[in-house]
């Protein structure tokens, strides 16, 4: 199966959760989630356990900051990695691999409301949850412009941009070529595969 096939029939599935199981509030659920060990996003009212991640993963992570603390004003803009939440519902948040959010936000708040980019790096055991209902839940945010999904096996990545008239495209840009480069207009950003890539093996 092609990958537009693929990510095409996993955009598709719809998120299975238990209806009849009682939803946890977003703030019971940090109250919770506090002194674990591990992470969990609350997807629906229900804690979902985060996997763990690879070096490469992390390498990646490191390099987008880098590279969009480089370009964007600091002084209308924040950079959050993935231990700060963006909400995405009344009984969801989820943790962003990379979050651009408006910045001025008060130091003691756990999430924001106010994400204009969104990154999330893709392992294959991820992509049925990044293609389908946490990029659902993105694309809802009304101060969204730009979503990404960079490939962590291969130099590749999806973009979502929000068009002039409101409007998210009905399907992402692929972006594949070697040498590429994504614009990131929304945040006067360009991030290129030789910076997002570095030392990635």
């Amino acid at each position: 199966m092609e990958m537009k096939q693929l990510i095409g029939k996993v955009m598709n599935i719809q998120s299975r959760s238990d209806n009849t199981a009682p939803r946890m509030s977003v703030e019971a659920f940090f109250h919770w989630a506090e002194p674990l060990d591990r992470r969990y996003e609350l997807v629906d009212g229900v804690p979902r356990l985060l996997p763990w991640v690879k070096r490469n993963h992390n390498r990646i992570a490191v390099n987008l900051v880098t590279a969009l603390a480089r370009q964007i004003d600091a002084t209308a803009y924040e950079i959050a990695t993935g231990d700060f939440a963006v909400t995405t519902g009344s009984h969801s948040v989820r943790f962003a691999d990379v979050m651009v959010e408006a910045a001025g936000g008060p130091g003691s708040a756990r999430t924001t409301h106010k994400a204009v980019v969104l990154v999330e790096i893709l392992p294959t055991s991820t992509m049925h949850v990044d293609f389908g209902p946490k990029t659902r839940e993105y694309l809802a945010l009304a101060t969204l412009g730009t979503c990404l999904i960079i490939a962590q096996e291969t130099r590749c990545a999806w973009q979502w941009t929000r068009q002039e008239n409101g409007d998210w495209p009905e399907e992402p840009l692929l972006i594949d070529a070697p040498d590429s480069e994504i614009s990131v207009d929304v945040v006067g950003a360009r991030l290129s595969f030789a910076d997002i890539y570095r030392n990635v093996d």
